[in-house]
């Protein structure tokens, strides 16, 4: 079968290979645009080869996807035969007449490899076969060689076989509709049971769940929770959960919960350390961070990156995913920017303002030799500056800089 349509390959190709292992579990996905089914044991079940064909076409039909179908006894034959728009070979003694006509282009070898066997004078894939063995596999390659034997039933043809994303999903209808919430904990608590048995049962873990509140006269409400990396614990799940659940405000009583998980992935365990201070260290701190998004949200929470930029304002990013992760690919940085406060003002204030001098009492000293930047001409956004660490009456310790064209003294950041 092919699906020309490569916009929709992956997702096409996954959804139809799913639906697929209705007529048989042997399916594989045969990059960028096709399927191959063994079929041999689900003829009689579903009343012949024509009724399977039917099936397949009504099902891609509704993917709005053009096919071609077509069988073989082997994989190999009905994937040639199907890119060149042929008829079905149902007799083994045929192969090699239907498959011996066709081009060379059907087999998607390089392209390098089909300029040579043209320039050999080899046209189809019967031209090919007629090839002294040795020959042919020493000039042209035993990959290819191979695939011909494939094709012809003279080697078995091992392949991956297709498996569809595994997914867990419980439900919990409540006897009427409510909105308290040690009711909605306890369901959720019940449904995280289940789930943790089948992680435990599969060696497997998630890493984002999906809840869906369903009430009586209203679409249901669907709140999203992510992991930043998988698990299969339930505290961990428990209070990700319960964290959002005691601050949901719902439009209207709810009648059921249903909780979804993500595909299930394969538990990989950390490997065992005498000083695991460190892994303790990291698993902490998601569990914190995640707590914390839940909080204040996805984008309420993350990190602060340097970045190769002389300007103080420029010279920082936020980093929403990953940040708990060490850097390898950051840019050179000047030595300065580790030395400069992490709370630095969306903009810097005049020293004399009010809102300047919030931050301290009375007069400052100055504590450090100045950083000069002189930056930023190419965009219309050059500055001439002096920067200094100074340090208040009662130790507050500032970052303040004197404009070298105006000679005013502004703060621009407040060290911790």
């Amino acid at each position: 079968m092919c699906l020309p349509n490569l916009a929709l390959e992956s997702t096409c190709l996954e959804s139809l290979a799913t639906w697929a292992q209705q007529i048989t579990p042997i399916v594989s996905i045969e990059s960028p645009e096709s399927l191959l089914l063994e079929v041999e044991g689900s003829v009689r079940l579903f009343g012949g080869l024509p009724a399977i064909k039917k099936a397949l076409g009504d099902a891609i039909e509704n993917r709005h996807s053009p096919v071609h179908l077509c069988a073989a006894p082997t994989a190999l034959a009905s994937l040639w035969l199907a890119r060149n728009g042929g008829d079905d070979v149902l007799s083994a003694d045929q192969l090699v007449g239907r498959i011996g006509s066709l081009p060379l282009q059907v087999t998607r070898w390089p392209g390098a490899v089909q300029s040579l066997l043209r320039d050999m004078g080899i046209r189809t894939i019967g031209d090919c076969a007629r090839l002294p063995r040795d020959g042919f596999a020493r000039r042209v390659g035993q990959a290819y060689l191979q695939d011909l034997d494939e094709a012809l039933g003279k080697r078995f043809d091992l392949r991956q076989r297709f498996k569809a994303p595994e997914h867990w999903s419980s439900k919990i209808d409540f006897f009427e509709e409510t909105c308290e919430i040690p009711v909605f904990i306890e369901a959720v608590d019940k449904m995280l049971d289940g789930l943790v048995a089948t992680l435990r049962e599969h060696q497997s873990q998630v890493q984002s769940l999906s809840l869906s509140v369903e009430h009586m006269h209203r679409h249901p409400t669907v709140e999203h929770f992510d992991l930043l990396e998988p698990s299969h614990q339930k505290a961990r799940l428990q209070a990700l959960l319960g964290d959002r659940l005691e601050r949901i405000v719902l439009p209207a009583p709810a009648i059921a919960f249903g909780l979804v998980s993500s595909s299930l992935q394969p538990m990989r365990l950390r490997d065992p350390e005498l000083f695991s201070s460190a892994a303790s260290l990291k698993a902490s701190t998601n569990v914190l961070i995640e707590r914390l998004r839940e909080r204040f949200g996805a984008d309420g929470v993350y990190g602060v990156d340097l970045v190769a930029e002389h300007r103080p304002e420029y010279a920082w990013s936020k980093v929403v995913d990953g940040f708990t992760e060490p850097r390898t690919d950051t840019a050179p940085v000047s030595p300065w920017a580790r030395r400069r406060p992490l709370w630095v003002l969306p903009s810097p204030l005049p020293l004399s303002s009010c809102e300047a001098q919030s931050h301290y009492q009375g007069s400052l000293r100055l504590r450090s030799d100045p950083e000069r930047i002189e930056t930023g001409w190419w965009d219309d956004d050059d500055v001439s500056r002096d920067y200094y660490t100074a340090v208040g009456e009662c130790g507050q310790k500032l970052w303040i800089y004197q404009d070298r064209l105006s000679a005013e003294w502004y703060l621009h950041g407040i060290f911790g």
